[in-house]
């Protein structure tokens, strides 16, 4: 699911750019552009922090390592995806991201 809005019951948990929820597996694109700032480099953090202590794994990527190391990336969420399924995990529901 792209753009998935993440809940704890009724709580939010984070919004995410990729989400695998069978897997517990979160993919972030982090580009300079939105997360260089101190604020931002900040809110990014505690996000993954927040995610990581629910039992999510979390992968980051640039969009640089996207268009230029596509194979890297895939491999890197199939191993996450094969390694997931944290109980925990199984807690979060996600709905789409509006719009």
């Amino acid at each position: 699911m792209f753009n998935a809005r993440l809940y704890l019951g009724p709580a939010f948990l984070a919004a995410v750019d990729a989400w695998w929820p069978q897997a517990g597996v979160a993919v972030e694109v982090d580009s300079r552009e939105w997360h260089l700032s101190p604020a931002d480099w900040d809110h990014t953090l505690r996000r993954g922090r927040r995610l990581s202590a629910h039992g999510v794994i979390v992968l980051h990527v640039t969009p640089g390592q996207l268009r230029t190391q596509p194979a890297a990336v895939l491999a890197d969420i199939r191993r996450a995806l094969a390694a997931g399924g944290s109980p925990a995990t199984r807690t979060i529901r996600a709905l789409p991201a509006a719009g």
